[in-house]
């Protein structure tokens, strides 16, 4: 006997510093010509053994000189561990994009992106308990928990596409609108080589960045993710502020943030970008019916991206890393 279970993807606070994983439109999308970036979130530690997830990302930008258009190429790897590491996913992932009218003075930009990835998990289910080892009126873990049929690895390919469109009215302000589509294979997922789709994901994605003042910027989002009944909104903002050396002319930035995801937890970000580098953390507390267990603490999460810019180019953000 066994039971089926239907889980939801990876899912991170700072999405927006997780492009490439939401949206393959995403791949090039930056002022600069290469951008490495890391996602590392542990959460659920209060009450359990915490859910590890992070991911490893890098893309590359093809513009030749006098086009107007660009390639982005882009790699990512992600690993989750599932509690005490009962379950185990992988995924190797390549994506690519073209964006058209990538130039200074363009006031709408419009890009769209493929991936395709090779996904593993693999399941210790020596590690599970089950009713089968029960002895008398004592657990004995030791006896056989009847499971011999359930495969302890499967794997599947899996493709997502996705579109972005930017507006740009003039320099210091711009606005976005993003869609994306994962599993858009339908791959098959089970350790018993059952008939288990996995459901397409759909991710909206809109948001702007403003200047506010001479020295900081802001940027507004709303996020939007739905996978068969399970469904996410996040709302927030971040905010960008100038930080002068003593020269006046070299500066890095202070990014502070405000966010919540409905129904379900609300954080603060804060982070600092210098040097093509931004590094960000930020904590959820727990605002779901979890609370009770877990006293509001939810997890901690960290997004680390470097960002080599050409000197030949402006940037009138100061954020290359958020884009």
């Amino acid at each position: 006997m066994h039971v089926s279970a239907k889980a939801q993807d990876v899912h991170f606070s700072q999405f927006f510093a997780a492009p490439l994983y939401y949206n393959p439109a995403n791949t090039g999308n930056f002022s600069g010509s290469w951008r490495v970036g890391l996602n590392y979130k542990d959460q659920w530690g209060s009450f359990t053994v915490p859910y590890t997830s992070y991911d490893l990302y890098s893309d590359v930008v093809i513009q030749p000189k006098q086009s107007v258009n660009r390639f982005g190429i882009g790699l990512l790897a992600l690993n989750d561990i599932a509690g005490d590491g009962v379950l185990t996913s992988s995924r190797l992932q390549a994506s690519t994009s073209y964006h058209i009218n990538y130039k200074p003075e363009a006031t709408w930009r419009f890009a769209f992106g493929m991936s395709g990835a090779y996904v593993q998990k693999t399941l210790d289910i020596y590690k599970l308990t089950f009713d089968s080892q029960w002895d008398a009126d004592e657990f004995n873990v030791s006896l056989s928990n009847n499971e011999s049929s359930a495969s302890n690895k499967l794997n599947y390919y899996d493709f997502s596409a996705g579109a972005l469109l930017t507006h740009i009215p003039y320099e210091g302000e711009r606005y976005y609108f993003g869609l994306a589509a994962h599993h858009i294979n339908k791959p098959q997922e089970s350790f018993y080589e059952d008939d288990n789709t996995i459901h397409m994901k759909y991710v909206a994605q809109a948001g702007a960045l403003f200047q506010i003042s001479t020295n900081a910027t802001l940027q507004p989002q709303v996020f939007y993710t739905q996978q068969s009944s399970a469904s996410e909104i996040i709302a927030g903002t971040n905010m960008s502020m100038r930080m002068y050396y003593f020269d006046k002319e070299k500066y890095h930035a202070l990014i502070l943030g405000a966010w919540y995801r409905y129904k379900d937890a609300a954080w603060l970000v804060a982070g600092m970008n210098f040097d093509g580098f931004t590094f960000s953390v930020n904590y959820d507390f727990n605002l779901s019916q979890l609370t009770p267990a877990s006293k509001a603490k939810g997890g901690i999460e960290f997004a680390l991206v470097y960002t080599l810019t050409r000197k030949d180019k402006h940037d009138p953000f100061d954020c290359p890393a958020f884009e």
